[in-house]
């Protein structure tokens, strides 16, 4: 029994880009597909397939042999949950600054870039290391 779906999906993908695997397949929920969207616009992902079996076959992006990412992190968790406002997402970038954020906003999952132009805060979800 998989107690946080998000933690267990991000270990998955982690895993896979460590052993250097081209795609993952994975049961869908809708945090994930809401992910998966964040994560191909974000070229983290070269996209994603829903299967006749109702699973979804991920496939990752690689730049001559490197992964996209170097490492996928989570940061609030169902014990721990990470909010900020605007200045204290600040702050969170200064210490994080080659990292991008994920965010889950009142307005969706948003990267911390759009959080600043909208003058948003929210729950941390993800710090994505490039």
């Amino acid at each position: 029994m998989v107690n946080y779906i998000v933690s267990d999906f991000i270990a998955k993908l982690n895993i896979a880009r460590r052993n250097k695997l081209k795609t993952i397949i994975i049961i869908p929920t809708t945090k994930i597909l809401e992910l998966l969207d964040a994560f191909e616009k974000l070229g983290i992902i070269r996209g994603y397939i829903i299967n006749d079996e109702y699973k979804i076959e991920i496939m990752l992006r690689y730049h001559r042999g490197k992964c996209a990412f170097n490492q996928l992190f989570v940061v609030s968790k169902p014990s721990r949950r990470i909010n900020v406002d605007l200045l204290n997402l600040h702050k969170f970038k200064e210490k994080y600054s080659s990292d991008v954020l994920l965010l889950l906003t009142s307005k969706g999952l948003m990267f911390d870039n759009d959080c600043l132009k909208y003058k948003l805060g929210g729950q941390i979800l993800l710090r994505i290391s490039f």
